[in-house]
C-alpha cells in the first residue's frame, strides 16, 4: 500500500453501518468539502488521485489535498473510536484513561479516583497487565497530588506497579520465546495471567513437535483448551486466541490423518463462533483457518455430499466480511473450491471456478496456486472431452511452468499423456492409465503436489 492510498484503503474497509455513523456525525458547516471527496474516493475500485483531481478541479481545496486528505483521514478515525467504544475491555479502559487525564488537568481528584477504581477492578478481571501498569501510575499521580506527604500509600502504589510490569516483562518474553522455540527455556513457575500461560503452553506445545512427542504435544492443546473454556468471560473477550488454539490443535489433527476427530471438533466450534460477535480481522482470519481445515479435511474423507453446503457458507461469510479477508485466502478458497467440484466428477462448476481464477489472476497472487489451478484446468478439459482445448491449454502449461522453473519429470510425463491419450478409447485410456502409474512409481509426484491436486487418486481411479 503507498502512503497516498491509505485513506481509500481505509474507506473500503468501513461496513455500510461505519459509514452512515461517519456521515451523520459528521454535519457542520465544514464538513461538505470532505464529505464529497469521502464520496469520490467510496466510488472507485482502484485509488485514482488524477480523476480526483480532475473531479475537483474547480474547487479550491484541491490544491491541499494531501491536508483535506489527511483530515478526513482522522476524521474517520475519530468516528470509528466512537462507533467502536466497547469494542473491548482493552478499548473500555482506553477511554477511562483518557477521561482521567482531562480530570485530572482539571483538578477532579475525587472523580479520578472513581474512574480509577472502576478501571482497576476491569483490568484485573480482563488481565489487562499493560492498561493495569498505566491506571496504576495515574493513581500514584492522583494520591501524589491529594497527599503529597503520604510516602508509604505511595510506596504501596508503586510495588504493584513493579508486579504489574513483572507480568508484562514475562509476556514481551514469551512472546520472543514462541518465535524460536529452541533458543528459550522457560522457567517453570506458573504464570498468573491467562494470557501468559498460554503462550507458554504454546511454546511447550512447539518443543514437543519438535522432540516428536506429538501425544504430549496434542494433550498439551487439549489441556489449554479446557482451561480457557473454565474461563467463559475471557474466553468471550479474547474469542481469537481460543480460536487460534483450537486452529493448531485440528491442524495437528488433520497432520495425523485423525479426520474424524477433527471434524466434529470443527462441528462444536462453529458453534461456539456463532454467538461471538465478528467484528476483528484477527476473528476474520482464525475463522477462515477453520473453514479452510474443514475442507481440507471434506476431501480426506472423500465426503463430498455436503460440501456444496460448507462452499456457500464460506462464500457468504466471505462477502458479508470482504473488505476484512485478504486476496491470498480468496484465492486459496477458489482453487480448493474447484478442486472440490472436480472431486464430486461436478467439472462444470469447477471449470466455473477455475475461470475465476485464471481470468482474474495477477502478479501478487501466489504463483503456486496459480501453477495448481492450470494443472487442473488441464484434467477438467481432458474429463469433459474437450480434446482440442486440451492440446491448446496443454501449451499454455508449458509455457508457464518454463517461465517459473525447470519442467519436472512427472510433469513431463503428464503432459505427454494428456496430450497422447486425449482421443483414445476407453478400454486404451484405461491401459494408457495403468502404464502411466507404474512410471510414476519409478519418478513419484512430491508429496507437496499431491496434497494440492491428487494425481494419484486421479490415475488410480480411471485404471
Amino acid at each position: 500500500m503507498k502512503k497516498n492510498e491509505e485513506l481509500f484503503y481505509l474507506i473500503q474497509s468501513l461496513t455500510k453501518s461505519e459509514k452512515r455513523y461517519f456521515k451523520i456525525t459528521a454535519q457542520g458547516n465544514d464538513a461538505t468539502e470532505y464529505l464529497a471527496l469521502f464520496d469520490a474516493i467510496e466510488s472507485q475500485k482502484e485509488y485514482n488521485e488524477a480523476k480526483i483531481k480532475e473531479q475537483f478541479k474547480d474547487k479550491a481545496f484541491i490544491t491541499q489535498l494531501t491536508t483535506i486528505k489527511n483530515y478526513l483521514k482522522q476524521r474517520i478515525l475519530q468516528s470509528l473510536r466512537n462507533y467502536h467504544s466497547k469494542i473491548s475491555k482493552n478499548a473500555e479502559l482506553t477511554d477511562i484513561l483518557r477521561n482521567v487525564e482531562i480530570l485530572y488537568h482539571k483538578g477532579q481528584y475525587t472523580i479520578c479516583n472513581s474512574e480509577l477504581q472502576r478501571a482497576e477492578k476491569k483490568a484485573e478481571n480482563f488481565q489487562q497487565d499493560i492498561l493495569l501498569f498505566h491506571i496504576q501510575d495515574w493513581k500514584r499521580k492522583v494520591y501524589q497530588a491529594q497527599y503529597p506527604q503520604d510516602f508509604e500509600t505511595l510506596r504501596k502504589i508503586i510495588k504493584n506497579q513493579k508486579k504489574t510490569l513483572k507480568s508484562t516483562n514475562e509476556y514481551i518474553d514469551l512472546l520472543l520465546a514462541n518465535i524460536d522455540p529452541n533458543q528459550f527455556s522457560l522457567s517453570h513457575k506458573k504464570s498468573i495471567s491467562l494470557q501468559n500461560r498460554t503462550l507458554k503452553t504454546l511454546h511447550k506445545y512447539r518443543k514437543q513437535l519438535l522432540a516428536e512427542h506429538p501425544e504430549k504435544a496434542k494433550q498439551t492443546l487439549e489441556d489449554l483448551i479446557k482451561e480457557w473454556e473454565q474461563n467463559p468471560e475471557l474466553l468471550k473477550e479474547y474469542f481469537s486466541i481460543y480460536l487460534s488454539i483450537n486452529n493448531n490443535l485440528l491442524g495437528f489433527l488433520v497432520l495425523k490423518k485423525q479426520h474424524k476427530e477433527a471434524y466434529v471438533r470443527i462441528l462444536l466450534l462453529k458453534q461456539k463462533a456463532s454467538i461471538i460477535p465478528t467484528v476483528s480481522a484477527s476473528i476474520i482470519k482464525e475463522k477462515l483457518r477453520l473453514y479452510n481445515i474443514e475442507l481440507k479435511i471434506h476431501r480426506h474423507l472423500k465426503d463430498l455430499h455436503h460440501t456444496h453446503e460448507v462452499i456457500n457458507e464460506i462464500q457468504n461469510f466471505i462477502e458479508l466480511h470482504n473488505t476484512l479477508v485478504p486476496n491470498s485466502y480468496w484465492l486459496s478458497f477458489r482453487f480448493q473450491f474447484a478442486n472440490i467440484y472436480f472431486l464430486k466428477k461436478d467439472n462444470k462448476k469447477a471449470l466455473t471456478w477455475i475461470n475465476d481464477i485464471l481470468n482474474n489472476q495477477n502478479k501478487k497472487d501466489r504463483q503456486d496456486l496459480i501453477t495448481y489451478t492450470y494443472w487442473l484446468n488441464l484434467l477438467v478439459h481432458y474429463e469433459l472431452g474437450n480434446n482440442l482445448t486440451l492440446k491448446h491449454l496443454i501449451e499454455i502449461v508449458k509455457k508457464h511452468l518454463k517461465k517459473q522453473k525447470n519442467i519436472d519429470s512427472y510433469e513431463k510425463k503428464l503432459l505427454k499423456f494428456l496430450s497422447k491419450t486425449s482421443e483414445y478409447t476407453a478400454n486404451e485410456k484405461r491401459i494408457a492409465f495403468i502404464n502411466l502409474k507404474q512410471q510414476l512409481e519409478v519418478n513419484p509426484i512430491p508429496e507437496v503436489i499431491l496434497e494440492h491436486i491428487d494425481f494419484k487418486e486421479w490415475i488410480h481411479k480411471n485404471c
